[in-house]
């Protein structure tokens, strides 16, 4: 079995639920079953939302680098990082560290195909939104994205850094008046496409419309440890 490491912190709430979820995904009768895993929880690296809007000139790649890298030395063979946003950063991660890093949204993308899902509604970052990582990365899985007005993306922004980053509950109106509108457009499912959004799940009762993508990465791992 392939030891897991985990570039986290981005936030930590988030890094703490997809290690969870990693566990929880794990089908075993022992402890000593389990994936080993390594945690780097690294919450000083930039915010990359910030950085990737130009809002600020402190670049989180280095650090994400440093902290693959210490993975990798310490013997993990798959890594991965619960945070979608820094996946604008995905192929300078992987060529800074060495080893390959689980891409969340060609997961999801693989996901959605399974599921028959053509149309799917994006809650997510607006770093996310600018650098269009949702768009490239499940284009080639013919899956178009569709995205909140500027009222609703305001909405998700303050749900990720003002509700969950800041340690409140999510504002479940915001929540729902945001998915409203995206099914309304079309979206025959929705993404919790940003990590902080996973406890929605956590803090509501979502239907089977609500795919989060904290649980579509934590899979991966879990396959791409087991297999031999």
């Amino acid at each position: 079995m392939k030891k897991l490491g985990i570039i986290g912190g981005l936030g930590p709430l988030a890094t703490a639920y997809f290690y969870r979820r990693v566990v929880e995904l794990t089908d075993v009768s022992t402890d000593q079953e389990h994936i080993e895993t390594w945690i780097g929880s690294c919450p000083d690296i930039p915010d990359r939302t910030a950085f990737l809007l130009k809002k600020s000139s402190r670049d989180p790649l280095p650090k994400m680098i440093e902290a693959g890298k210490t993975l990798r030395s310490i013997g993990c063979e798959v890594l991965a990082i619960p945070c979608i946003t820094a996946h604008a950063f995905h192929k300078e991660m992987e060529e800074g560290i060495g080893i390959s890093v689980l891409h969340a949204i060609r997961e999801l993308g693989a996901c959605c195909k399974e599921k028959g899902i053509k149309t799917l509604g994006i809650m997510a970052t607006d770093g996310a939104k600018e650098t269009k990582i949702y768009e490239n990365g499940l284009s080639e899985f013919g899956i178009n994205c569709v995205w909140p007005d500027a009222s609703g993306q305001k909405k998700v922004m303050g749900m990720i850094y003002d509700d969950v980053k800041a340690g409140k509950t999510i504002d479940q109106r915001a929540f729902k008046d945001v998915s409203r509108a995206l099914l309304h457009d079309g979206a025959e499912a929705v993404v919790l496409g940003c990590t902080e959004l996973s406890q929605a799940k956590v803090e509501m009762d979502l239907s089977d419309l609500y795919i989060d993508i904290i649980d579509v990465l934590a899979s991966a791992c879990v396959r791409e440890c087991k297999e031999n």
